[in-house]
């Protein structure tokens, strides 16, 4: 073989080991042109997708704003709220519970005599005390048609609409007048409270008024507890 043949061999061979690189650099190309598109579509694709996240962001971040707002004025109209139902509370009238409730000191019913018959309030006796003496306090006499009290005045009130005197009516009613005297064929059958110069309560019902006597169905009660 000549030279020239030789080298014509190794020309050849060199070309084909040439070939073969351009045809893998060629698909190299390829394969980075692929990639390098899909990366342009999935970066686009990752943009559009924080784009989206980022508007989503900022709608939740208004809504918890919108929602604070919200949330203040509610507290707001429970603290309103709250301030007028304590003073609704303060305007409502004392109450008493039933253990509070003192037990009934004297009951009983009486007919005074036109005259000046008398009775005590603060008396444990079943007639309290008719006849007595009023020149102490908390006393009740019959003249002239009137109920009288002694010296001291009494503080009174009248239950209309037939109300029941209970205690606990009585202790906690507003209203009482101090009065001299009382107009039993006025009250007739109604319930009138008594807050005697004691501290105690008394409850008297007109049973019966006459120009001659006058009867009283009386309920005392011990002091308050």
């Amino acid at each position: 073989m000549t030279r020239l043949q030789v080298s014509n061999e190794k020309s050849q061979r060199e070309n084909h080991r040439l070939g073969r690189r351009l045809t893998w650099l060629e698909i190299v190309a390829a394969l980075l042109a692929i990639a390098t598109a899909s990366l342009g579509i999935w970066s686009s694709t990752l943009n559009s997708d924080i784009a989206h996240l980022n508007a989503t962001i900022d709608t939740l971040n208004r809504d918890v704003a919108t929602a604070q707002e919200q949330l203040n004025v509610r507290q707001e109209e429970i603290e309103s709220l709250r301030h007028e139902n304590g003073e609704l509370r303060a305007a409502l009238p004392r109450s008493i519970a039933p253990e509070e409730v003192p037990d009934a000191r004297n009951v009983g019913a009486v007919t005074l005599a036109d005259g000046g018959d008398a009775i005590d309030l603060n008396s444990t006796q079943p007639t309290f005390d008719t006849g007595i003496d009023t020149s102490t306090s908390d006393t009740l006499s019959y003249r002239d048609g009137e109920l009288r009290t002694s010296w001291h005045q009494l503080d009174i009130l009248a239950l209309k609409n037939g109300h029941k005197a209970a205690y606990e009516t009585c202790a906690i009613a507003t209203g009482y007048a101090p009065t001299n005297t009382i107009e039993p064929h006025r009250l007739t059958g109604e319930d009138i409270c008594i807050r005697l110069k004691s501290g105690n309560y008394a409850r008297i019902v007109v049973q019966e008024s006459a120009p001659e006597h006058v009867t009283l169905e009386i309920t005392t009660w011990e002091p308050p507890l």
